[in-house]
């Protein structure tokens, strides 16, 4: 209950006091969310379906119940937020790696989740092939002619920016990601989740497969633990092992 006085007037506001007693003790968490993009020229590029939904769902409920929330994502205006989240917004790889570091080595931050859909590769150079049947790299500083018949792209890996913040970010406290798969079954979902977690260092992973991604979730642990979760009730169900 908040109360407030105006002379002889006073008003009795019923209100959520996890929701706004914020301060210094206030567990802080960083969570990415939404799709990268990966400049093929100036005007085009590489992207994904995953506008950052379930990212922006954890970011407002771990606000709600009390943690102080920064959330870097790519839509911004895509979910609503509520007031108390404080947003990042990025567009490239380049940018989400870039706020990353900051955040990371300088946020004191402790709980990241990183639900961000980040691109597995980069343009490395867009090609066609010459009278001999070579591919050939051509200017892709500004933007690509469409009068080519054809045109190839190069991709080449990007780092694993999950794998960076245990070793070159040094972060150490609550690390949690993200899998997402494609026809996979129960069992092999289960077994890539785990062989992920691991290579990252994280304490949990949140799996699933894009053909049931929007009813259920799987909460993965490290030791192989594991409990499926309703896809509406995941932000709760984090929030239940974030503050342990």
């Amino acid at each position: 209950m908040m109360i407030l006085s105006f002379g002889t007037l006073t008003i009795c506001i019923k209100t959520n006091v996890s929701s706004i007693k914020k301060g210094d003790s206030a567990m802080k968490i960083l969570i990415t969310a939404g799709n990268t993009l990966v400049p093929i020229d100036r005007v085009r590029a590489i992207t994904n379906i995953f506008k950052g939904r379930t990212g922006a769902a954890i970011a407002n409920f771990c606000s709600r119940s009390g943690a102080n929330v920064t959330l870097v994502t790519s839509n911004p205006d895509i979910v609503p937020v509520v007031p108390t989240v404080t947003i990042i917004p990025y567009k490239t790889y380049a940018d989400l790696a870039e706020i990353m570091q900051q955040q990371i080595m300088h946020g004191s931050y402790d709980a990241i989740i990183h639900s961000a859909a980040v691109s597995d590769y980069s343009v490395s150079g867009i090609c066609i092939k010459d009278a001999n049947g070579q591919l050939v790299k051509i200017d892709a500083t500004q933007k690509v002619s469409s009068k080519h018949a054809e045109l190839y792209m190069e991709l080449s890996p990007t780092e694993k920016l999950i794998d960076k913040i245990r070793s070159d970010w040094e972060f150490s406290r609550m690390l949690i990601k993200f899998k997402l798969e494609v026809g996979r079954s129960y069992d092999e979902l289960i077994a890539i989740a785990l062989a992920s977690v691991r290579s990252s260092n994280a304490d949990l992973i949140v799996a699933n497969c894009l053909e049931w991604c929007d009813r259920s979730a799987m909460i993965i642990y490290a030791d192989g633990a594991y409990i499926e979760v309703d896809r509406h009730k995941l932000p709760e169900e984090l929030w239940r092992r974030i503050k342990r």
